[in-house]
């Protein structure tokens, strides 16, 4: 079974109906996430031309393919794969969104031999359709993921998206002060997705709703954890993100991603991602005037 995570873009007319029917929240909590909300749309300007080092491995067990000759289930072997990747963020094609792209330099320590002429071709020579290119860049990102889970989601930020003014009339927030940090009260916050078209898709276009929780610095709007989770019939994905600051940008950097995906036949897939070598990338063009 190979089940294919799709993202797709809300509507907000259609949110806006679908909110009305998810209870009232309190001021102080709307407070908090107009807070997360400015936040998340500063960081992703900030972010972007940001490239980190990902250092990520990934195990896959379990798994039921039949059984022996005496009746004894016979389980698929275990399989683990390392990557290692410059993760950053970029432009959508349509210019209104932006979206994580992983580019594996090297698997299980060989380097990735067609690296440059796939950058060129993803990004120098893109397709005509828009739909089309921003396909390309999530497949190409997810392209040396291992497991029958065809995932798209793995990226660290993916769940800040969550918070974006466009995408929270779609969520039931619940929330509570619980302790206090060095920035002032923290909060966490619970959040459920309440609508039939849903941000996660499988390959068979079956909505997958999201729940998870946030971290969040009251006063800053700050997320310091992030939790998603997304199931079906077939499988539940889980993913959980920290953050911690990176002196030399001067703001909150995701440090740790794990992730784990049950599927319906017994097998289990894992993933655990961490960052660093934060740094601005520039791109440099050489042009001649005759």
């Amino acid at each position: 079974m190979r089940v294919l995570f799709s993202l797709v873009v809300p509507v907000l007319m259609a949110a806006t109906a679908a909110a009305a029917g998810a209870g009232p929240q309190t001021p102080e909590l709307d407070a908090v996430l107009d807070k997360a909300a400015e936040y998340v749309s500063a960081y992703k300007r900030d972010f972007v031309g940001v490239v980190a080092d990902e250092t990520y491995r990934q195990e896959v067990r379990g798994g039921r393919t039949g059984t022996d000759l005496r009746g004894f289930p016979i389980e698929t072997p275990g399989q683990k794969r390392d990557l290692k990747s410059d993760v950053l963020l970029v432009r959508a094609p349509d210019g209104d969104r932006w979206m994580q792209f992983r580019d594996v330099f090297e698997v299980d320590g060989k380097p990735v031999r067609d690296r440059t002429d796939r950058l060129t071709k993803l990004f120098l020579q893109p397709s005509r359709s828009v739909e089309k290119q921003i396909q390309d860049i999530a497949t190409e990102s997810a392209r040396y993921n291992i497991g029958d889970v065809n995932r798209t989601i793995n990226l660290p930020v993916f769940a800040l998206t969550v918070l974006e003014d466009q995408n929270r009339p779609w969520f039931f927030f619940a929330g509570s002060r619980k302790r206090d940090s060095p920035a002032g009260p923290l909060w966490e916050v619970e959040y459920r997705e309440e609508r039939g078209s849903t941000l996660i898709r499988t390959n068979g276009n079956e909505s997958m709703p999201m729940r998870g929780h946030f971290s969040i610095e009251a006063a800053t709007g700050r997320v310091l954890s992030s939790e998603l989770l997304a199931e079906n019939a077939a499988l539940k994905a889980q993913i959980g993100v920290t953050y911690a600051m990176e002196p030399a940008l001067g703001m909150l950097v995701p440090r740790e991603m794990r992730e784990k995906y049950s599927l319906k036949d017994g097998s289990i897939i894992q993933g655990k991602a961490t960052y660093a070598k934060f740094r601005r990338y520039q791109v440099k063009v050489d042009e001649k005037v005759k």
